[in-house]
C-alpha cells in the first residue's frame, strides 16, 4: 500500500509540473514585430487650426501590439505633400525634403505637440516668402513609433491649418515656466495671459550654447521659496502634462511625460534656491544658494522709449507676500525699435543690460539691450540679472 500510495503522489506531482510548465508558456508573451497602428484623426481635423495663437496640438493612437506593454517612444512627423521619403534632416545640397520630423519625442498615446515647433516644421516644408503664406493649408500627420532597433509608422492623418510666416533663423531658447503657490500672485494660471503674473520663465544661461534646431539646453532660476512652497515647471504654457513635478522627497522632482501627476515640488525649509533644468537630458536639480541678496523696495526699466532722456519707469513687483526679486512691465514699442536698460530709482549707480534681446543676463553697468519693435511682457530677476521680453502679439 505504501508504494502503490508513493507511486500515486509522484503521479500526480508530474501533473503539477507539466501544469505548472504549461502556465509559464502561456504567461511568456510572444514577441512581434508589427507592421502598423492606429493614430486616431483629431476632432478638430475638419477645423482650421490657427497656428500662430495655439499652444499645443493634441494626438492619440494606439500602442503597437509588440506581444507585451513595450516602452515605445513616439515622434510626430509631417509632410505637405504626403509623401515620407527624404526628411529635412536628411536632406543635402540640391535635395527637396518631403517632410519633417517634430523636435519631441513621447513616451505615452497621448500627444501633446508644442505649436511653435508644429509652425516651424511647417515653415521650413513650405520655405514662403513673407507675402505668399497660404491662407490655409493640408498638413498631413503621422506617428514614428519605436522600440530598440525597431521602427514602424501609423496610418497617416490630414488636418487643416492656417500657417504663419517664420524667419527661419536659430531656434530661441525653448523656456520652461514656473507656476505654483509661491510664483506670482499664487494662482496657479496656467495661460498665456497669466505670464508674469502667475507663471514667470527659467532664465537662460550666459554663454550656453543651446541647440541651434530645438532651443534644447540648460536653464536656471534662482528665488526666494517660503517654507509652503507648492510648485511645478512647465514645458509648456497651457498644459500640464509635460514637465517637472515632486519627486520622493523635498527638493527632488521627477518628469511627468503625459503620464498621472507625480504632485508638486516642495523645498526642505524656507530660503533661497537655484533650480538648474536640462530639457535635453530631461534632468533637474534643486540645491540651496547661500545668498543674501538686495531685496529692493522698488525697480525700474528705462530706455529711448520711455523719452530722451531716459527717465525712470517703474516696474511691477510680481510677489508681495515674501521676499520679491521678480519683476515685470508691459512694454509697447510697435513705433520702432528702441532700447532699454533696468536700474534702481533714482540712480545709475545700480544697473543691469546686455546685448542679447529678447532673453539674455544683464551684467552690472552692461550694454544697451537693443528691443525690436513689438509688445512684449517684460520679466526681470534682480538676482542674477536675467530678463525677458515675451511678446504678446
Amino acid at each position: 500500500m505504501k508504494k502503490i500510495y508513493l507511486l500515486a503522489m509522484l503521479f500526480v506531482g508530474s501533473l503539477a509540473m507539466l501544469t505548472a510548465c504549461e502556465d509559464d508558456r502561456d504567461s511568456n508573451p510572444t514577441i512581434q514585430q508589427p507592421t502598423e497602428f492606429v493614430l486616431n484623426t483629431p476632432a478638430y481635423a475638419t477645423s482650421d487650426i490657427d497656428l500662430k495663437n495655439s499652444t499645443e496640438l493634441r494626438f492619440t493612437c494606439s500602442q503597437p501590439n509588440y506581444g507585451y506593454t513595450a516602452a515605445v517612444t513616439y515622434q510626430v512627423q509631417i509632410s505637405l505633400t504626403n509623401s515620407f521619403t527624404l526628411s529635412t534632416d536628411e536632406v543635402e545640397e540640391g535635395q527637396t525634403a518631403d517632410y519633417a520630423v517634430i523636435d519631441e519625442s513621447y513616451t505615452t498615446c497621448n500627444i501633446s505637440t508644442d505649436a511653435s515647433l508644429f509652425s516651424t516644421a511647417v515653415m521650413t516644408l513650405g520655405g514662403w516668402t513673407e507675402d505668399a503664406v497660404p491662407a490655409t493649408l493640408d498638413v498631413y500627420v503621422r506617428l514614428y513609433a519605436t522600440v530598440g532597433d525597431y521602427s514602424i509608422a501609423s496610418n497617416v492623418v490630414t488636418i487643416s491649418v492656417v500657417p504663419y510666416y517664420i524667419e527661419l533663423t536659430d531656434a530661441l531658447p525653448q523656456l520652461w515656466y514656473l507656476v505654483g503657490n509661491c510664483i506670482g500672485d499664487g494662482a496657479w494660471s496656467n495661460n498665456a495671459a497669466a505670464i508674469g503674473v502667475s507663471i514667470y520663465p527659467m532664465s537662460i544661461v550666459k554663454d550656453y550654447e543651446y541647440d541651434a534646431k530645438t532651443g534644447d539646453g540648460e536653464y536656471t532660476f534662482t528665488g526666494y521659496f517660503p517654507a509652503d512652497a507648492e510648485f511645478k515647471i512647465l514645458k509648456t504654457v497651457g498644459s500640464w502634462d509635460y514637465g517637472f513635478c515632486g519627486g520622493s522627497s523635498a527638493g527632488t522632482t521627477s518628469y511627468r511625460d503625459g503620464g498621472d501627476d507625480p504632485g508638486n515640488i516642495t523645498v526642505p525649509a524656507a530660503g533661497y534656491y537655484t533650480i538648474t533644468l536640462n530639457s535635453s537630458a530631461l534632468t533637474c536639480t534643486i540645491e540651496a544658494a547661500d545668498i543674501t541678496p538686495t531685496v529692493y523696495e522698488s525697480m525700474c526699466i528705462t530706455g529711448a522709449f520711455a523719452g530722451d532722456d531716459w527717465p525712470d519707469v517703474a516696474m511691477t513687483a510680481v510677489n508681495t507676500v515674501t521676499e520679491n526679486h521678480i519683476w515685470t512691465y508691459t512694454l509697447d514699442t510697435t513705433s520702432g525699435d528702441t532700447e532699454a536698460k533696468f536700474k534702481i530709482s533714482g540712480s545709475w549707480d545700480t544697473n543691469w543690460g546686455s546685448t542679447e534681446f529678447p532673453y539674455g543676463v544683464g551684467t552690472s553697468g552692461g550694454s544697451n539691450i537693443p528691443v525690436t519693435a513689438g509688445k512684449y511682457i517684460v520679466i526681470f530677476n534682480d538676482i542674477d540679472g536675467s530678463y525677458h521680453f515675451i511678446a504678446t502679439e
